[in-house]
């Protein structure tokens, strides 16, 4: 009719159901989580590059660290390896950082806020020791390549690289105690603390295996007395354990997701 203002009733509002929010809080969170697996896989690749050997290739060493087998290795391996390192340890530290963010929530000021600390020592010193560890040893391999290459003498070739890697030994220990050992000890402690939310003894002896030393110790020990090419995947069991790490922070992400936890600011520190 004319002159009258048609009313529309007001629109219907769909509430927000919790799946929905679930689902938008988790989503950063678990991308982060897969870049760090995708840093952890670039660390597989990378030390595939240094250590894998060819079908009948020897496997000797002369010395502590130096291969024989870096004779034959193409110069490119061992670039690819050193960049592997770098970009993996960018994507690496994402990952880690947030399963450290959401464990710090989890645990809040509980008597378990110990190994929280511990775990971002562990994964701090990780972000910066293995990108040195790949160029460190693939400069090691370039330094005995070339000087064999300049002079034919193999012995006094591996001689120098050795004293390059002796000394530089120190700190790469130094690394391997505070992020493979420690990780591993924390990882350990949060699987049997139940702060990972397993749901059976099996799940929690199985998630015993996913940190950087058991995996290399019991796995890789026993796919090196494989036969060639299977033995070869022993090299990348180490790194790919920083990879099972992150996986079981998806398992937490999902628990604290379905219980309604929350889950902090992306920012957060």
């Amino acid at each position: 009719m004319i002159g009258r203002t048609r009313v529309y009733p007001p629109p219907k509002i769909r509430p927000n159901r919790r799946g929905d929010s679930d689902i938008k809080t988790r989503e950063p969170s678990k991308r982060l989580f897969l870049l760090g697996i995708d840093g952890c896989l670039l660390y597989v690749v990378g030390d595939f590059q240094f250590a894998a050997t060819g079908k009948g290739q020897t496997t000797e060493t002369i010395g502590f660290m130096v291969r024989v087998a870096y004779l034959e290795m193409g110069t490119w391996r061992m670039v690819a390896s050193i960049l592997c390192g770098f970009v993996g340890s960018l994507l690496y530290y994402m990952g880690f950082h947030r399963m450290y963010q959401l464990l710090k929530l989890r645990i809040g000021d509980g008597r378990n806020r110990i190994w929280v600390r511990l775990f971002r020592v562990a994964y701090m010193t990780g972000t910066v020791a293995w990108t040195y560890v790949h160029a460190m040893f693939m400069t090691v391999a370039l330094i005995f390549k070339y000087v064999f290459e300049a002079y034919g003498d193999m012995e006094k070739a591996a001689g120098i690289a050795n004293r390059v890697f002796y000394a530089n030994a120190p700190p790469m220990l130094a690394a391997y105690i505070l992020c493979d050992v420690l990780l591993t000890v924390v990882m350990i402690a949060l699987v049997w603390k139940r702060v990972i939310p397993l749901k059976s003894t099996g799940a929690r002896i199985l998630a015993t295996l996913c940190n950087p030393m058991a995996l290399p110790g019991i796995v890789g020990n026993l796919l090196a007395l494989l036969p060639w090419p299977v033995n070869q995947l022993d090299h990348g069991t180490e790194s790919f354990g920083h990879a099972l790490v992150l996986f079981l922070g998806l398992i937490l992400l999902k628990e604290m997701a379905k219980t309604g936890e929350p889950e902090g600011r992306e920012g957060s520190k």
